[in-house]
């Protein structure tokens, strides 16, 4: 016998998920989210706040996904206010050229003008693609539609939606030609703002990540941590419930879907009618009982292999080491001509945890995307990179060792008993070069699963268009779940 039930347990604190709880307790469904090893994306380190990655926020003002998520959860006023955009929004810094990338158009014009002399004629051109082919974009996005889709008559739907709205879809790049220095300053934010590429590079990713970068790089107060309490309080705040430190142990299967969750320790047993996956999909599949397993389906899950991994390591400086005119974010780019990933392309956030401007130190957070063939779990490797980072950074920042105070991997973790450090594996965060077919090549996995009461969200969901994508996948597992569970106060 079950000790609870709920309509909706969500395992896993990913931002899609919680975005998923919030909607659907606000819909008057009963819902329960398990921490299940949640950590905060800030972590302390020797007196300073360091972070495990950088989010990128962006999109508010240009994203109908991301404005009718707060919109459903009378949350657009708290919106308006809470994000702050940086100013310049970002830089890109390359050999010879350093682009500040602001709001207002004839400065930014200028700025373009400065750094790629004679290229004006084409530059427009590019932005006039973009902002043409985005608007169909954004058509689609808005549709109640799950990517990708399933059976005849959903399939006939997206293609209809498809056609209506991108007959072609023009690369706005294609106008420069390959080795061109305006490729890269283009491609650099993408290549951090997507968890999903296509190769070389997805023009429909290409034409997003312009539309809301160029609009704006947002400092939210509390990072992704705060963002994120936000719709756990939703869900709180409509009968639902949060369980921090819980973890599931394993499933309970009838006739391929859970019927209940064991709960870690406790042996507590939880009843439910949808299960949400918001973590790490493979461990999370592997709760399900071995004799209960689709055999497809999860050898579909072994063959889910990322083409890179996020390595974020932190330093703690003297405030004073910070070139004057450094930005909050700056993507640096080594050589225009070798591949956007390992230490060729970095990204460095000035004071990723927002410390009081009036402390003596800053802490710079080093992004690189690492191609799997570099990946190895163990500390010498984790050394090799930081040492790799910080030849790259002493060329930005003069006296770089004189200033250091500290430095961390995300990586690294500590025992608790013997404080030995080794290598956290869980916070390895993964990028995929193989999207689905039918998902406008936004995501490697899909929302369904083989299992009937089984949905997907979590990171990997639509990661293509970054930030976005979450609340994307959000809406998606939301329409899913309510096909599934008709709400009980609906039958009185």
């Amino acid at each position: 016998m079950s000790d609870a039930y709920y309509d909706v347990v969500i395992v896993g604190t990913e931002l899609p998920g919680l975005i998923t709880g919030a909607m659907l307790a606000k819909k008057g469904y009963r819902v329960l989210v398990i921490g299940h090893g949640h950590k905060t994306n800030h972590f302390a380190f020797e007196g300073f706040q360091f972070v495990r990655r950088p989010w990128l926020f962006n999109g508010f003002e240009t994203s109908k996904p991301i404005k009718r998520v707060f919109a459903d959860l009378s949350l657009s006023l708290e919106m308006h206010n809470r994000p702050k955009p940086f100013d310049p929004f970002y830089q890109v810094v390359m050999p010879g050229r350093r682009v500040n990338v602001v709001s207002r158009e004839t400065v930014f014009d200028r700025e373009l003008s400065r750094e790629f002399p004679g290229q004006s004629e084409l530059i427009q051109t590019f932005y006039r693609t973009v902002r043409e082919q985005n608007e169909a974009l954004s058509q689609i996005l808005e549709s109640p539609m799950v990517m990708p889709p399933q059976g005849f008559m959903e399939q006939r739907a997206f293609k209809k939606l498809m056609g209506e709205t991108m007959e072609t879809t023009v690369d706005p790049l294609s106008v420069f030609p390959p080795g061109h220095p305006f490729r890269p300053f283009v491609l650099a934010p993408l290549m951090f703002g997507s968890g999903c590429h296509s190769k070389p590079y997805s023009a429909i990713q290409l034409i997003r990540s312009v539309t809301h970068f160029g609009r704006g790089l947002y400092q939210i107060e509390g990072g992704i941590d705060a963002l994120k309490r936000i719709f756990i309080d939703k869900v709180s705040d409509n009968c639902g419930d949060y369980r921090e430190k819980a973890q599931v142990d394993r499933f309970v299967m009838k006739r391929g879907k859970v019927k209940e969750l064991v709960i870690r320790d406790r042996r507590e047993v939880i009843g439910c009618d949808v299960v949400v996956c918001n973590t790490d999909v493979k461990k999370f599949f592997n709760l399900i009982p071995e004799e209960d397993q689709k055999e497809r389906f999860h050898l579909t899950l072994l063959e889910l292999q990322p083409s890179h991994m996020m390595y974020t390591t932190n330093f703690a400086l003297r405030r004073e080491a910070i070139p004057e005119g450094m930005g909050r974010h700056a993507f640096i780019v080594e050589d225009e001509r070798k591949p956007l990933d390992g230490d060729n392309l970095l990204l460095c956030c000035v004071d990723p945890a927002h410390q009081p401007p009036e402390q003596d130190s800053v802490v710079l957070s080093v992004t690189a995307r690492l191609p799997m063939r570099l990946v190895r779990a163990t500390l010498e490797n984790v050394e090799h990179h930081d040492q790799r980072i910080m030849s790259r950074v002493r060329t930005l920042i003069p006296f770089f060792d004189e200033h250091l105070l500290a430095r961390s991997s995300a990586w690294v973790g500590y025992q608790k008993r013997t404080n030995q450090p080794f290598v956290d594996t869980s916070q390895f965060i993964p990028s995929y070069n193989r999207p689905l077919p039918d998902t406008m090549e936004a995501t490697p996995v899909a929302c369904r699963t083989a299992y009937k009461n089984v949905l997907i969200t979590g990171d990997h969901l639509h990661g293509g268009l970054g930030f976005e994508g979450a609340f994307l996948g959000s809406l998606n597992a939301v329409q899913l779940t309510t096909d599934l569970v008709t709400r009980k106060s609906l039958l009185n």
